[in-house]
């Protein structure tokens, strides 16, 4: 964005490793320290989708932080904090976790919760995120084409497969995934007109984890020879595509329905055929936000 300095954020999580070697964590909470220091050099704001990242506590325990404020992300963003935390259970340190942390840490490293109340405001682009949030600011939506990486290629989509992480963050079985998603496949072949491209979007973690979504990809290759399959890159906004209001979209669970549902393109999950396959995913799917089901036509 312009006028405005990125850094990456390459510090993963190191809580497995900071009670087995004292000497590695103090290494690793010093380079956060440094990190943060050198981000701003008095007093400061944060701004989290999520307050369950080792960063993001140690950053709003930082003796320059003023507190921290939500920013919506995701269908996290549409359920209340018992209802998230219940969904994310909250990391409790054990007590002798907790007395390690206290004796070689001083206490920086505590219980995670995804959302805890201490927050200073929730930044919403509806009403019905953040339910029951006390301190809510409804922004304006705001998606402007002007500057959208790869709109040449993405303002002529009109079939759009959003893959997400279900099968690498082991929420479901492969075979499971693959009978629900076969089922979406024909669906699409009764709707592909002759030649109609398709296109696809990876879920931010296969860019990581890509041997599945590899694999998934070849897939619909095959099952389609004659359509040609052309995959987006990872700096495409969805929520930019669905302004045109003539692109369909075909997903399992994710947030894009909302945002692409509100700016009027056609959305199908198909994720009751994969619940099908597995009844604790089709638990789960039940227990997700009326706001998800209201934005979505389900196969």
């Amino acid at each position: 964005v312009s006028g405005i300095n990125t850094v990456p954020l390459d510090l993963p999580d190191e809580y497995s490793l900071i009670y087995k070697n004292p000497l590695r964590g103090w290494r690793h909470l010093r380079r956060i320290r440094k990190f943060i220091d050198n981000l701003s050099a008095g007093d400061f704001v944060c701004y989290f989708p999520h307050t369950y990242s080792e960063f993001a506590n140690l950053a709003a325990a930082h003796p320059r932080c003023k507190g921290y404020s939500l920013m919506e992300e995701g269908l996290w963003s549409y359920f209340s904090v018992e209802g998230v935390n219940e969904v994310v259970p909250p990391a409790i340190l054990g007590w002798k976790q907790r007395l390690l942390s206290q004796a070689l840490y001083m206490g920086r490293f505590k219980d995670r919760y995804f959302c805890r109340n201490d927050y200073l405001y929730a930044y919403a682009t509806s009403d019905q995120a953040f339910p029951g949030f006390a301190r809510k600011v409804v922004l304006e939506d705001r998606f402007p084409m002007a500057g959208n990486a790869g709109c040449e290629q993405s303002c002529l989509a009109r079939k759009v497969i959003v893959l997400d992480s279900v099968v690498e963050t082991r929420v479901v079985g492969e075979a499971d995934f693959l009978a629900g998603f076969d089922r979406l496949l024909d669906t699409m072949a009764e709707r592909l007109r002759g030649g109609e491209a398709i296109y696809i979007k990876r879920h931010p973690y296969q860019y990581v984890k890509r041997g599945f979504s590899d694999r998934l990809i070849e897939h619909i290759r095959q099952k389609f020879p004659a359509h040609e399959v052309r995959e987006f890159g990872g700096d495409v906004s969805m929520e930019q595509m669905a302004l045109s209001g003539d692109v369909e979209f075909y997903l399992n669970v994710s947030s894009v329905s909302i945002y692409a549902s509100r700016l009027g393109a056609k959305v199908y999950s198909y994720a009751r055929t994969i619940g099908a396959q597995s009844p604790e995913f089709m638990g789960r799917l039940e227990r997700l936000p009326q706001v998800f089901r209201d934005s979505v036509e389900f196969i």
